[in-house]
């Protein structure tokens, strides 16, 4: 996708978010949430951080954090 619609197309974040899921879901929390947090940074970006996406992420790298056992607020 990043090669073919380059990485700011919203397909392409969405993708990276898909695969951000699925890394969480196969057990690596923690790297979930650093690519949920690498993520959201081009989310807000590229969509602005009012976009149900950019929320949504936001929310997904909250969850992923708390999994991993990072409880600590941030930014």
């Amino acid at each position: 996708m990043v090669r073919v619609l380059g990485p700011d197309h919203p397909n392409t974040l969405y993708a990276r978010n898909n695969l951000a899921h699925a890394r969480g879901e196969a057990g690596d929390a923690a790297g979930a949430a650093t690519a949920y947090a690498e993520l959201l940074d081009d989310m807000v970006r590229v969509l602005g951080p009012d976009h149900p996406n950019t929320r949504t992420a936001r929310n997904n790298l909250a969850f992923w954090r708390g999994t991993a056992g990072d409880a600590a607020v941030h930014p």
